[in-house]
């Protein structure tokens, strides 16, 4: 909880346009005290401490990203119960972020006076969503095509290869020189872009796809 009167909030943004934009988009309002920060290793506890609420920008071409360390940064923070609203692309498919545990998901095109009211909505401990962002409970009988998965990373091709060998989240993180957590994030977000909910399903549908030979 805050105070009525004020809340504190951390930009974090790689791209320092982004970052001093979002400054300046809260700026004018005298209640909301920002602190800005460009990289995972600026969320410190005395920083991250004081805050009510995160805004991260994902970047540009989020889908083109293969920064475990933010993800599993963000991830963390969110599990330790600070709310993260995440800014998306216009036009991106929210994709693993919705698996995050974030507080909101907003576009890039939206409003000054939306973003202030989803960070004081955010720090009381609702959800915000951009509805263009929501997936519909229903599709139309004439979108009977199958949607086209979103690209793989080199890192989650990697990931799926050991993922055919049977090898755990901590045997993938040894054989990958990565941690057992950003292993986890990785197998998530491969999960996510097939469509599927274990790592048989994963399997077999990137066989399908072409994307493994067995």
């Amino acid at each position: 909880m805050f105070e009525e009167d004020s809340l504190t909030a951390i930009i974090f943004a790689e791209d320092p346009l982004s970052r001093h934009g979002l400054a300046a988009i809260l700026d004018p309002e005298p209640a909301i005290v920002t602190f800005l920060a460009e990289s995972p290793a600026q969320l410190t506890q005395d920083k991250v401490g004081s805050a009510n609420v995160l805004v991260w920008d994902t970047g540009w071409d989020f889908s083109a990203s293969d920064s475990a360390e933010v993800w599993e940064t963000i991830t963390d923070l969110a599990e330790d119960g600070l709310p993260v609203i995440a800014i998306l692309p216009d036009g991106e498919a929210p994709g693993i972020i919705r698996q995050m545990g974030l507080a909101g998901l907003l576009s890039r095109s939206v409003k000054a006076g939306q973003l202030r009211a989803a960070l004081y909505a955010a720090a009381e401990g609702l959800s915000v969503t951009d509805p263009a962002l929501t997936t519909p409970f229903w599709i139309p009988s004439t979108q009977s095509l199958p949607p086209i998965p979103e690209p793989h990373t080199p890192r989650e091709l990697e990931v799926l290869a050991l993922l055919a060998e049977g090898l755990t989240n901590r045997a993938i993180g040894v054989q990958l020189g990565i941690t057992e957590n950003t292993a986890k994030f990785h197998v998530q977000a491969v999960l996510s872009k097939l469509g599927v909910s274990s790592r048989t399903e994963a399997v077999v549908q990137a066989t399908r796809l072409g994307l493994l030979t067995l």
